[in-house]
């Protein structure tokens, strides 16, 4: 879709982050694999996948739930986190989705809305070269209900002091995209770094 008609249908754009703005998700599933070879859970990369977006406290609390095991959750939590940490710096934009906020950002607000805790969001942000393009940055530590809830978006929106039904939102993941249907805003889905027109969700007549 051309930004032009972008600019035509919608007054402010929110974007996840990892795996929709920056290359991190193989660091995040780095991670997840490690804590499943120290704390003997299952580890199938696609489902951990689908859950960008997700805190990794809540992602350890679905473990235990889903695979009908207890687990040491601040231990598992901290044992992916800290491994997270030690490679946050090799965290690289994507250049399309670099090019889109280089486009989007000189005519309307652009809002992060992510699944992370802000530190490590800040830090990705500043180590991929994106911080300035954002006014708005809503993570993990600013709401109560995290994706598929509604709320980082419906925040997102408000701080931007936007309807919701006038933003669109970028997303990698199958839960992110019903957090937007949530939230009430239309929403992209990004595949492999780079917006898919086809999966282009409209919910409210323009």
């Amino acid at each position: 879709m051309l930004i032009d008609n972008l600019l035509k249908r919608y007054d402010g754009f929110v974007f996840d982050m990892d795996g929709t703005l920056v290359d991190s998700m193989p660091l995040h599933l780095a991670g997840w694999e490690k804590a499943s070879e120290i704390f003997d859970f299952h580890y199938n990369p696609d489902w951990f996948y689908n859950l960008g977006g997700v805190p990794s406290r809540k992602i350890a609390e679905l473990i235990e739930k889903e695979q009908g095991i207890t687990l040491d959750i601040d231990a598992v939590t901290k044992t992916k986190s800290d491994y997270f940490l030690t490679v946050i710096d090799r965290v690289t934009p994507f250049p399309a989705m670099k090019a889109l906020v280089h486009a989007l950002s000189s005519h309307c607000p652009l809002a992060i809305g992510t699944g992370s805790i802000r530190k490590n969001a800040e830090t990705m942000l500043q180590h991929s070269g994106l911080r300035h393009y954002f006014q708005i940055l809503t993570t993990a530590d600013d709401v109560i209900h995290h994706k598929p809830n509604p709320d980082t978006f419906l925040l997102s929106a408000a701080k931007m002091d936007l309807k919701p039904s006038r933003c669109l939102v970028f997303e990698d993941t199958e839960i992110g995209l019903e957090a937007a249907k949530n939230a009430g805003m239309d929403c992209v889905l990004i595949v492999d770094g780079e917006p898919d027109w086809n999966r282009y969700q409209d919910h409210h007549p323009k």
